[in-house]
């Protein structure tokens, strides 16, 4: 379905302030900084962090720690105190890098760097990369293969997916590549998000083919879907588990964090008037979910995180200490195009599985679909725009990680860090007075 010119307008306006918003966190990172010393750097960063994954507009894409996702040795640490571990220890770096190039540099010609402080530093500054290696060196195991998993990429553009008039040719594909991994025998199969284009538990269409198809090939699908809250009258971004013999569908999950505006306008239901004031017909109106639900299936338990929920990180925390297993992403990255927002997303995504150390099967309508295990390593991957199913086997979770028991106890860290660092510093400051 198009865009209407007035809602594009209204997006663009909104990305502005969005990016505007999230500029914000960086100004206060500076000026607190500068304030209170480069020393607390490492613990003002986590904790803007933090901040940024709350509230309705709520928009954690950037976390400093996503950037070392591709080096595996490095995020292991993750498991301890989570992505905002990763990225205190990355400005911790980068501090010590400054201290140890400060005191070599132009700025202490005046006075000969005595080598004392410049092995303090370069000591300093290969502890803390030295640190998370050897904790990843002890902490890394071989892993036991739990089950196999085929993921539909059906490949259908985002423009196709919303015209009705190509419904039936989508749906047909992917009943096809439902049925063709059948000769590897997968014990889930994966669809992507609102793969279905309709509710697949009311459908008298695509629905009855999916079922028939779990039923034929004694295989559980799961799948996004759009789904109809009769009880409340409400339409929601959600996804459901089908089983073979299992009718009516008895499991479902509905989307908790909505895409600002795309598919939410930011507390429209707590305050109606703003809905008024800029909705349009045609922009997103999803019904938020309140439920952490945890799905049963054959071989334990998983959970669905719906394409934008994969970025936070305490959404997820919150599935697997309710007793998840296994992370399902389900997702459509195809408005991304050819730009790299389509990558980053995968490699947000994939740090939920240190964090929390289980697995995670990633379906994406036009790529990338994944499989990764615990530690954050990608087994498998599929490229973009291109239809295809991923197989292969997908391996056990490891017992609960630190982060998964105890959440964000690193924040609280960083608070007790500062004030113990202001109250030194003010003591220090007294002391400097009365001499």
């Amino acid at each position: 379905m198009p865009v209407e010119p007035v809602t594009r307008i209204l997006l663009d306006i909104g990305v502005v302030l969005l990016f505007a918003y999230l500029g914000l966190y960086v100004g206060v990172f500076a000026w607190l900084t500068r304030r209170w010393g480069l020393w607390a750097a490492p613990l003002i960063w986590p904790l803007l962090e933090l901040v940024r994954t709350k509230s309705q507009i709520a928009f954690p894409w950037g976390l400093l720690g996503y950037t070392m996702t591709p080096y595996v040795p490095f995020i292991q640490i993750a498991s301890i105190g989570g992505v905002y571990l990763v990225s205190a220890w990355l400005v911790l770096v980068n501090v010590l890098l400054f201290r140890l190039l400060q005191a070599v540099g132009p700025q202490a010609t005046s006075h000969k760097p005595q080598a004392r402080n410049l092995a303090w530093h370069a000591a300093a500054l290969l502890a803390a990369f030295a640190v998370p290696l050897v904790f990843s060196t002890f902490y890394v195991r071989p892993l036991k293969p739990w089950f196999n998993v085929a993921i539909i990429q059906p490949n259908v553009s985002p423009l196709d997916k919303g015209d009705w008039d190509s419904r039936e040719q989508i749906q047909t594909d992917l009943a096809r590549l439902t049925r063709q991994p059948a000769a590897t025998h997968p014990d889930l199969i994966l669809y992507p998000e609102t793969a279905t284009l309709v509710d697949v538990t009311r459908s008298t269409t695509i629905g009855p083919v999916i079922r028939g198809l779990a039923d034929s090939l004694q295989t559980e699908i799961f799948t996004g879907t759009p789904l109809f809250d009769e009880r409340r009258n409400s339409w929601h971004n959600g996804a459901v588990l089908i089983r073979p013999g299992e009718e009516p569908v008895k499991q479902r999950y509905y989307k908790m964090r909505l895409v600002p505006f795309s598919e939410k306008i930011p507390y429209a239901d707590e305050l109606p008037i703003i809905r008024k004031i800029i909705g349009t017909a045609d922009m997103g109106d999803w019904t938020r979910g309140h439920n952490y639900t945890v799905f049963n299936w054959s071989h334990g338990t998983l959970s669905a995180l719906i394409c934008f929920e994969a970025i936070f990180p305490d959404l997820t925390r919150e599935f697997t200490r309710r007793g998840s297993q296994l992370l399902a992403v389900v997702t459509n990255d195809g408005w991304f195009g050819r730009l790299v927002g389509a990558q980053q997303h995968a490699e947000l995504a994939v740090l939920r599985t240190v964090e929390n150390g289980v697995p995670m099967i990633r379906s994406a309508n036009n790529g990338i679909s994944l499989i990764a295990d615990p530690y954050g390593r990608v087994l498998k991957k599929t490229p973009l725009f291109t239809q295809t199913i991923l197989a292969g086997p997908v391996p056990q979770p490891l017992a609960p990680t630190l982060y998964r028991r105890y959440g964000d106890w690193f924040m609280l860290l960083c608070v007790l860090g500062l004030i113990l660092g202001l109250v030194s510093k003010r003591i220090a400051a007294g002391r400097a007075v009365t001499r």
